[in-house]
């Protein structure tokens, strides 16, 4: 089981900065898990995960929940000696005239602590739903810490529970995300771990937002007697004005000023560490980041073109750490004509993102074509002479495009319908993904990427992508990096970050909101939320009026000037329009992700099962071979590919299998070992894999109630497993592929309802 599990007595004092997007040094060798969970798995890499630890230090988001936390020890040690004594402890009045449901300062630091600790998975595991637990017991002692890895991966509660032991009892849980629970969730894990623990009282930052699953779990651990304070809820600015009318005496009106300042900085770095999912929601989108860099002079390039390197390298390793957190990263056909980028983290381990090509006309490098742009050579001025002589020997050869060797990072090229489909069939044998789009609009990919379970999309394109994306209402998020250079034009003009937009006036300007500004190096970053109006669906209607809520939200040209676009916290309208969303109740059951609804019927689900340690198949004897635990049904699957080969290899990729920390791993290493070393595959894998798959589902039913439960209570309706690039297990883009897995789960409801 993967885990992050820290002791502590009191708070440390790290160095902070004030950074809106995180800051990774530039780092070429970095280990896949933290420390703590490499253990879980013996890996001893000791060296590699205080690297990692040292790394991830410097993160800029860390440092921002690092400073809430800082700012509410500073409101704490402003309290008398009694009132601290109490915080500490954890009492639950401790200053009941302060006016936040019951909340304390100290409570405060903890549900900080668990958004800080949600976000220690960045960069390691495919963007998801990022949730953390501080446990205290009744004494006031910290007892466990820990965080979800990744989709699929066990529960920040469940690992919480098993690492505090009992020490829990009688304390309370502090949740920077509401735990995934109920019917159509099919999850039951994190409530039952809180029970389990023995807490008597919840304070969560934020409630889930994904429809169907908002609220259920808040109810059930009220149902058991759990005194449950969710922090988002809470309307601060009505609270305010009760204070207000109440005539509060001066201190404790000045008590609860400063309590309501440091729960609005919780609950907001709260938001901001599930952005993706709540902009997700609320847009029906990914999360989408539009990075550039530019000269103080507003200048991407000369005007020849040439842009290396317009920042430096601290700006360039955040820009790194930025696509280590994002699903894909996207560029045009232009930047890789002319840069030859990589698109790659630097990184050897960890979560690698798609490189996504937007190209109508398929007007791109050949694969045997040599490909001189800017990025051919790409060796940093940092580096060391190990990768400068690498460089210079790699000069001697032709050059190729980077992005056609997938080797490193998977390719996606998108394109229209019946462009050079020759050259499409040369990309596919290089293992690159070609999609045609019937009109290839940046609206249309962010909606294909929706589809395709995506949370955060880094946008790295030049101007002419880059207007036509934030007037499509695709960018939702912009990192400005400015460097303290002029290049003004030579003999024309030299490009912008952002191209023809239509926009004729500066009233219709598109205002940022949520500022926030830092160094990195001698470059600046100025990052900042688009206006809701310019963003789509629920969070745009709300904006415009057009849905329940009360339009609003901030809104670009015309909104609401008062409010401070460098204090003021945008994702709080954003989550407001995604708790206005209601789960539909459909004819047919759709699910692909393991974080969203009907997430149980995925491979991907945190339910172990117990199976045979190497499939014979169905007509095997019972005892041919023993039964032992996976972490989920991927694992049991991808594993099963090796089962019976008698080769070194194969049994080391199905041991790394079962020890992988995610189900996405399992699936990376059975995927990747399948297409490297086919020889290493079971002769009968075509004839059995469906034998293994449904032997796998009957598992994970028979042993666990809420994925069962949630299976039984769709009957009656097709069950259909959405991917859309698997026209095989799944119903494939246009709907019509195999829907094995899908079909599969109706028959085994079939059985379980007789």
């Amino acid at each position: 089981m993967m885990m992050s599990h820290r002791s502590r007595t009191a708070p440390s004092e790290e160095t902070a900065v004030t950074v809106d997007d995180a800051e990774a040094p530039a780092a070429r060798d970095l280990p896949a898990f933290p420390r703590a969970a490499a253990r879980a798995f013996g890996s001893g890499e000791e060296g590699k995960m205080d690297a990692l630890a040292a790394n991830r230090a410097a993160s800029a988001s860390q440092a921002t929940t690092s400073l809430t936390r800082r700012a509410c020890r500073r409101h704490l040690h402003r309290q008398p000696s009694s009132r601290r004594r109490s915080a500490r402890l954890g009492a639950a009045a401790a200053d009941a005239a302060s006016g936040a449901n019951d909340v304390t300062l100290a409570d405060l630091e903890h549900v900080a602590r668990a958004v800080e600790l949600a976000g220690e998975s960045d960069g390691l595991t495919q963007p998801h739903p990022k949730s953390g637990c501080v446990l205290v017991a009744a004494d006031g002692g910290v007892v466990a810490e820990t965080f979800q890895l990744g989709q699929g991966g066990a529960r920040a509660e469940v690992l919480a529970a098993d690492a505090a032991n009992g020490g829990a009892a009688g304390g309370c849980a502090y949740l920077n995300l509401e735990p995934v629970h109920g019917n159509d969730a099919g999850e039951d894990a994190g409530v039952n771990a809180l029970h389990r623990a023995g807490v008597t009282r919840v304070v969560i930052g934020i409630a889930h937002p994904i429809p169907g699953t908002r609220h259920a779990a808040v109810d059930a651990l009220r149902a058991r007697g759990v005194h449950v304070v969710v922090l988002g809820d809470d309307d601060l600015d009505e609270r305010e004005e009760e204070a207000k009318q109440r005539g509060e005496a001066s201190g404790a009106s000045r008590e609860g000023e400063m309590l309501r300042a440091a729960t609005r900085e919780v609950v907001a770095a709260a938001r901001a560490r599930n952005r993706a999912l709540l902009y997700r929601v609320a847009t029906g989108r990914p999360f989408s980041v539009l990075k550039y860099a530019m000269t103080v002079d507003g200048k991407i390039a000369t005007t020849s073109g040439h842009s290396s390197w317009v920042t430096g390298p601290t700006a360039r390793g955040a820009v790194w750490a930025e696509r280590a957190r994002s699903d894909a990263v996207v560029v045009g056909g232009s930047t890789v004509r002319r840069d030859n980028p990589n698109l790659t983290t630097r990184r050897k381990d960890g979560h690698l993102p798609a490189r996504v090509v937007l190209s109508r006309t398929m007007d791109l490098p050949g694969v045997e074509e040599e490909n001189y742009g800017l990025g051919t050579y790409d060796t940093q001025d940092d580096g060391d002479d190990g990768e400068m002589a690498a460089a210079r020997a790699e000069k001697r050869r032709k050059p190729r495009t980077n992005l056609w060797d997938t080797s490193e990072a998977p390719t996606i090229v998108m394109t229209r319908t019946g462009a050079r489909p020759e050259f499409q069939a040369q990309l596919r044998e290089l293992g690159v993904e070609v999609i045609e789009f019937d009109d290839l609009t940046p609206s249309a990919v962010a909606e294909y990427c929706g589809k395709r379970g995506y949370l955060q999309l880094f946008w790295e394109c030049g101007g002419g992508l880059a207007a036509p994306a934030l007037n499509d209402g695709v960018i939702h998020h912009v990192m400005a990096f400015i460097a303290p250079k002029i290049i003004g034009s030579s003999g024309g003009p030299a490009p912008s970050p952002v191209g023809e937009t239509g926009l004729d006036l500066m009233t219709d300007a598109m205002t940022l909101r949520g500022l926030a500004l830092s160094t990195h190096g001698r470059d600046v970053l100025l990052s900042g939320y688009l206006p809701a109006v310019n963003t789509s669906g629920r969070l745009k209607r709300d904006c415009d009026g057009d849905g329940d809520g009360d339009g609003d939200g901030f809104a670009g040209a015309g909104a609401k000037e008062e409010a401070d676009p460098w204090t003021e916290d945008p994702i709080a309208v954003v989550e407001r329009a995604a708790s206005a969303m209601r789960a539909s109740d459909a004819k047919e059951v759709r699910f692909y992700k393991s974080w969203d609804r009907y997430g149980a019927l995925s491979n991907f689900s945190p339910h172990s099962i117990v199976a045979p340690k190497s499939w014979r198949g169905v007509d095997a004897v019972d005892g041919d071979d023993e039964d032992v635990e996976w972490p989920t049904v991927e694992h049991f699957y991808q594993a099963q590919k090796f089962s019976g080969v008698d080769a070194p290899a194969a049994r080391d990729a199905m041991e790394r299998i079962r020890a992988a920390a995610s189900p996405e791993e399992a699936a990376r290493i059975g995927r990747t070992s399948q297409k490297h070393c086919p020889e290493l595959i079971r002769a009968d894998w075509a004839a059995q894999k469906e034998g293994v798959m449904r032997a796998a589902l009957r598992a994970k039913l028979s042993g666990h109630d809420a994925p069962r439960a949630l299976l039984v209570g769709t009957k009656g309706k097709d069950v259909l497993e959405d991917s859309p690039h698997d026209a095989i297990w799944g119903v494939g883009r246009d709907g019509g592929g195999g829907n094995l897995l899908g079909k599969m789960l109706v028959e085994l409801r079939d059985e379980l309802t007789r």
